[in-house]
């Protein structure tokens, strides 16, 4: 995360920074995401296109620090029409079921979020709810874990979509996820645009915003970790650098996907191939999913 007035280039393969502390470098595969904080930066164009080649996300921010916009590579998949052709062409019963596998993978992943942060009885009633989610979740169970789960992790007073520092927060570590999530896409062929769920015409991420659910629990542990450990100053909603700096890592956090650890945004990328399996093999089986790696409980 690059907060004050710099300089960016390549320089032998690496990136370069330069600022009135003097001029460092760090290797390009090293990076997993470059968010651009400042508006005193300015970049070079073979920079951009290495960030490219090597699947680095590259985020923009507004006037807040907020996260609000991507840079995604635009590089020919060797079976971009082909997969392209297949998830326009995908049926709705096909698409249900997908649904139903993210929905289900997210409110486990809310259920080992409150047993690492409450207590085993409070995410035992969510890791029940998971099992009546059905083929695209007609019951919307998603909506009901919501707010059972909401009021277990941040108290009864929290809602969601408020414009408090906690929100302020939340929203900061989907938004890095947003750009982990949709960059995998692209790079695997798939069409950010046509989503499972999603189908907001006017949004070119529908996909992304539907594969992206199953990671929300990990922003969600780390904001309340975050709380916990004094680094988010009730009575604002602007968050500190250190709290930035802190949500811009998400991408190196760890999970199991596959029956391995990865990071997040390695899991992504499995995500991803995954889901370009289940849909040329027509079976929601074949998508991989995220889940928590068992860790000890949140003091």
């Amino acid at each position: 995360m690059i907060q004050n007035a710099a300089a960016l280039s390549l320089s032998k393969g690496q990136l370069k920074l330069q600022n009135d502390e003097g001029a460092f470098t760090l290797p390009i595969e090293d990076i997993t995401a470059l968010i651009l904080e400042s508006p005193q930066i300015t970049l070079s164009s073979t920079l951009l296109s290495a960030c490219q080649e090597h699947g680095v996300a590259v985020l923009t921010c507004d006037a807040t620090h907020m996260p609000n916009g991507a840079l995604l590579p635009f590089q020919p998949h060797s079976r971009q029409s082909r997969v392209a052709h297949l998830q326009i062409s995908w049926t709705d019963a096909l698409k249900n079921r997908l649904w139903q596998s993210v929905i289900q993978s997210k409110i486990t992943n809310q259920a080992t979020c409150l047993e690492q942060t409450t207590d085993e009885e409070t995410a035992k009633r969510l890791y029940v709810i998971a099992q009546r989610v059905k083929s695209g979740d007609p019951d919307n169970i998603e909506a009901q874990a919501a707010r059972y789960y909401w009021q277990r992790l941040l108290g009864d007073d929290f809602r969601r979509g408020g414009s408090d520092i906690i929100n302020a927060a939340l929203n900061y570590g989907y938004a890095v996820l947003r750009a982990f999530v949709a960059r995998s896409q692209v790079a695997y062929g798939l069409l950010p645009t046509f989503g499972i769920h999603h189908c907001n015409q006017l949004n070119a991420y529908n996909l992304t915003d539907d594969l992206m659910e199953v990671f929300r629990p990990f922003t969600d542990y780390q904001v309340f970790s975050m709380r916990r450990d004094g680094l988010l100053e009730a009575g604002t909603d602007r968050l500190s650098k250190e709290a930035r700096a802190a949500l811009a890592n998400i991408g190196n956090i760890t999970c199991r996907i596959d029956g391995n650890t990865h990071t997040i945004a390695n899991a992504c990328d499995k995500m991803a191939a995954g889901l370009v399996n289940a849909i040329e093999g027509k079976s929601p089986a074949l998508l991989l999913l995220p889940e928590f790696e068992i860790r000890n409980k949140t003091q």
